[in-house]
């Protein structure tokens, strides 16, 4: 009987600490600015530490198989290092990363007006964690292009701007 309580125990400590072991990541909400009228995304001004970018992607949403563009850091690459508040710009490939060969869909050159698109870095120190943001393209009456991002609220609900 002894020994059965004892190797229950040993049982209940692996089963807890293998459920604890598991990490989901951390997902951070970018910001999206505009930068020479391409969409650039942020981390933001309040960021606790610098992000080391592992890989990074621009997708239109709400479309199966749609277009993208992104990036994977080189294996002998050095990965750029954004810190609070710095930006990462759609069709700049930093050095040390090769464009991603999408075999199912085509290469997003342009956005497009009226669309949805989401666009995320990945981590190079911790693949599980990344910063997304998600928004829309509108033409202006002068012709210009802007970015309108989804806001998430504390409530849980999320402002999703008129495109």
């Amino acid at each position: 009987m002894k020994y059965v309580m004892v190797l229950m125990f040993v049982i209940y400590w692996m089963v807890s600490s293998l459920a604890y072991a598991t990490s989901f990541g951390r997902r951070e909400v970018g910001n999206i600015v505009s930068i020479n009228d391409r969409p650039a995304i942020c981390l933001p001004d309040n960021a606790r530490e610098g992000f080391a970018v592992g890989g990074f992607s621009l997708t239109e949403s709400y479309r199966r198989n749609p277009p993208s563009w992104g990036a994977s850091l080189l294996p002998a690459g050095e990965p750029l290092k954004l810190m609070p508040g710095a930006c990462l710009v759609f069709g700049h490939l930093p050095e040390g990363y090769k464009l991603n060969d999408f075999k199912t869909n085509e290469a997003l050159q342009v956005l497009a007006v009226n669309r949805t698109y989401v666009f995320s870095l990945s981590s190079a120190d911790h693949p599980t964690d990344s910063y997304e943001a998600i928004f829309c393209v509108v033409q202006t009456a002068t012709g210009t292009l802007e970015f309108l991002q989804y806001r998430r609220l504390a409530d849980g609900s999320q402002v999703v701007p008129s495109c």
